[in-house]
């Protein structure tokens, strides 16, 4: 069994949040059950997040972690592309509240041309993706997001 872990899990342990102590029982879980990766683009956001000061540093936390790096395959990469541009073409207009779903119109005050951000970032595709071609399930705290896009896709904790 391989489990695949979205940098949500990591960052709870980092930063000791109220999901830390499920981030590390579900990762310890993994862990016995098999192998436990993380794609390229998990690696970079840790990266970026600045609590590491080197390459070196974060790869010692992942392997404190016993989690490897690696590549999503070719059908995990198209799937990811397939479920991102279904995103966007149900994403509404405007800006839509994470909590309640309703949408509001901003509009630029320089241009006029109406503003609507990206909530979620081809990013979290390629992690579902990897996650439900390449792996048995993924260790995340956005449980919605990949339900929606992957419903197929085991999550833990849940």
């Amino acid at each position: 069994m391989t489990t695949a872990v979205d940098t949500n899990a990591f960052l709870a342990l980092l930063y000791d949040d109220e999901y830390a102590d499920a981030s590390e029982a579900a990762l310890r879980h993994a862990y016995r059950e098999g192998a436990v990766v993380v794609t390229p683009v998990v690696y970079v956001e840790l990266a970026a997040d600045g609590r590491f000061d080197s390459a070196a540093d974060l790869d010692r936390f992942l392997e404190d972690f016993s989690v490897k790096v690696v590549d999503p395959s070719r059908e995990a990469r198209f799937t990811a592309g397939d479920r991102f541009r279904e995103y966007v073409d149900r994403r509404p207009d405007g800006i839509q509240c994470p909590a309640c779903g309703e949408t509001r119109s901003v509009d630029c005050e320089a241009c006029g041309e109406s503003i609507s951000p990206r909530q979620h970032i081809a990013a979290d595709f390629l992690i579902g993706a990897h996650a439900v071609v390449d792996c048995d399930g993924l260790v995340t705290f956005d449980e919605g997001f990949y339900s929606t896009y992957f419903p197929s896709l085991a999550v833990s904790p849940n």
